[in-house]
């Protein structure tokens, strides 16, 4: 599968479309969400200034999970995302149009539930057996969620014909089929990609870390934030990666939230390193802010550029593991976790995917 790409330059835009072919991943399927003859119901994933939604990461697990919902009851499913900025200026519809138009709902019946963390894992537990029109009544349904639930809906007997699509797919191909069918890059970070690609890649090999800290003294927004994994544990990464520090072959990119580790790499890979532009921050503990919307352009703009390497390390969290399945492969897939060393790992390894996710 090859993306399709507006641009002028042709040199650019042949570099660019070799790099975007999908490396005949696993996951080239079609998913199965019908926009014809959909019932008058809406789910909206929604994360409002103000409210609470998780990082990057959490919010996409709501996104599929809305969408899924969506997908069971042949209802209609938008996204609206205004924290910290309008999330159509970074990413925009694919095969259908899912940006929230509140024309459409004029003299419907509405209810927003804010529903992360715990309550999330509840509702998912709940999911594989009740109702879920008659869980959620009201004609238009606002949901904030935080957790997977693929692999509970699909096990709910109700929807069995309207999710065989997805019965014998794994968590990696349901994320994978769906993100791919639905979403593509806003005109701007598409532009910055290919301008990425044609300059900062320039045709090598792509080995790439995803490392994440958490807390960070140095960075107010992340005050708070869990340990995931310590600085003195990167030196592991870039162990492997001296085998890949050849000029003539690669270019090692890294994405972080520590400008501590950001600052060690480029010392250590002078002639290699590249990363994207923008500023580190946390896209929802950050001041709701243009700093803040340019760290969540970044961020998306991150992990597509995390779902094309050919080597892939990432750390806890799911903005590296929801690349890695976008990627659609697991060889040359590295796992870091705090107080365990740097290893080979899989879509199915404890390594990668935690049990409560």
């Amino acid at each position: 599968m090859i993306g399709k790409f507006k641009i002028g330059v042709l040199s650019t835009l042949t570099v660019v479309i070799f790099y975007e072919f999908y490396y005949g991943s696993l996951f080239d399927r079609e998913p199965r969400l019908s926009v014809l003859r959909l019932k008058d119901k809406y789910f909206v994933y929604s994360c409002k200034r103000g409210m609470t939604c998780g990082g990057w990461g959490d919010r996409q697990k709501g996104i599929i999970a809305l969408y899924l919902m969506a997908n069971a009851t042949n209802s209609k499913f938008r996204i609206q995302i205004e924290k910290p900025c309008d999330f159509t200026s970074a990413i925009q519809p694919k095969s259908f149009n899912w940006i929230l138009n509140k024309n459409e709902f004029i003299n419907k019946s509405s209810e927003r539930r804010h529903i992360l963390d715990r309550h999330g894992r509840a509702l998912r537990d709940k999911l594989t057996k009740v109702n879920i029109t008659e869980h959620f009544p009201r004609d238009v349904s606002y949901l904030t969620i935080n957790s997977e639930f693929s692999h509970y809906i699909r096990q709910n007997k109700l929807y069995s014909q309207s999710l065989a699509w997805l019965k014998h797919l794994s968590m990696a191909e349901i994320f994978a089929t769906i993100w791919r069918d639905i979403m593509t890059l806003s005109p701007e970070l598409q532009k910055r990609y290919q301008q990425f690609v044609a300059t900062r890649v320039a045709g090598k090999k792509l080995a790439c870390a995803q490392i994440r800290i958490g807390p960070d003294p140095n960075n107010s927004d992340f005050n708070g934030e869990y340990r995931v994994i310590t600085v003195a544990q990167t030196a592991q990464v870039w162990n492997l990666f001296q085998k890949y520090n050849d000029p003539d072959k690669y270019k090692i990119f890294l994405t972080t939230d520590n400008q501590e580790v950001r600052l060690k790499a480029k010392t250590l890979f002078p002639g290699v390193f590249i990363e994207s532009d923008g500023p580190i921050g946390h896209v929802d503990k950050g001041p709701e802010t243009e700093k803040t919307c340019h760290a969540f352009k970044k961020v998306i703009l991150d992990q597509h550029i995390l779902s094309t390497c050919d080597v892939l390390v990432t750390s806890w969290s799911g903005i590296g593991r929801h690349a890695a399945y976008v990627r659609g492969k697991e060889s040359d897939l590295y796992c870091l976790l705090k107080d365990k060393d740097l290893r080979p790992c899989n879509f199915n390894s404890s390594l990668f995917q935690p049990s409560n996710w």
